[in-house]
């Protein structure tokens, strides 16, 4: 009796053994997206010479939305474009090419001295990482003037009537205040890259514009901020904002 049980301990321990080796013997896979490592709560395998990794985690770093239907057992993926919507390209050029020269946005009277330094940044950023966005917002932004506005959360609007783009005067503070670290010419930089997309649809009579869902009208105009965010080379904190105002927008 006490050599079967004697055996069947040392079974067992060969077991663990075996198996605690198996284990150790896989490498850690590390996850990193846009020079960024991501954690995740499975992580990546190699199974058969191939790499899983969790598609959830990643497309939703990149700023998609993952919808699993267990009825269908379909997995569902809804990437943003981060290129500039047909439409605007071709009312873009067929702007810039009927002028002879394109100058800058005016900046109004009513902009406090302090944000002017922050706007001429933010547009000495855009002519110096993308010069494509900078001509864009030089073409659709005529000019730019600073106005309160009761909701805090909107940063900035597009006059539908002169196109003129108005920077909330309550949010102005925080971004003077953050152009420090170099947060609030960013945000500044990529906030009329949005605005300008919007009057880029008006001016091509998109049906963006009059649709009746906010989020139809929103969402074509973060993916083109996103990819000029890009370009910029803005930071991940950033760039992590502009996908969330996309995610929470797609139905």
């Amino acid at each position: 009796m006490f050599r079967n049980k004697y055996r069947l301990i040392v079974f067992i321990s060969i077991i663990i053994l075996l198996l605690l080796s198996s284990v150790c013997a896989v490498p850690y896979i590390k996850l990193v997206i846009n020079g960024q490592q991501i954690y995740t709560d499975v992580p990546p395998q190699i199974v058969n010479g191939t790499t899983l990794v969790p598609i959830r985690i990643i497309s939703e770093t990149l700023g998609a939305k993952v919808n699993w239907d267990g009825n269908t057992q379909t997995v569902t993926v809804n990437m943003p474009q981060e290129t500039l919507e047909a439409h605007t390209v071709d009312s873009f050029w067929n702007l810039y090419t009927s002028h002879n020269s394109i100058t800058e946005p005016k900046i109004g009277d009513s902009v406090t001295p302090e944000f002017k330094n922050v706007l001429r940044k933010a547009l000495d950023l855009l002519k110096q990482k993308d010069f494509n966005a900078y001509m864009f917002i030089c073409a659709y932004i005529p000019e730019i003037d600073e106005q309160p506005n009761k909701d805090d959360k909107i940063g900035a609007w597009t006059d539908g009537t002169t196109l003129n783009v108005y920077f909330n005067s309550n949010y102005v503070k925080h971004v003077v205040t953050a152009s420090n670290n170099s947060w609030g010419v960013e945000y500044t930089a990529i906030t009329l890259a949005h605005e300008a997309f919007h009057e880029s649809t008006y001016c091509s009579g998109s049906i963006v514009v009059i649709s009746d869902s906010p989020s139809a009208v929103e969402i074509p105009a973060y993916e083109f901020e996103y990819s000029v965010a890009k370009h910029l080379g803005v930071n991940q904190d950033l760039l992590n904002w502009i996908k969330q105002q996309i995610t929470t927008r797609i139905d």
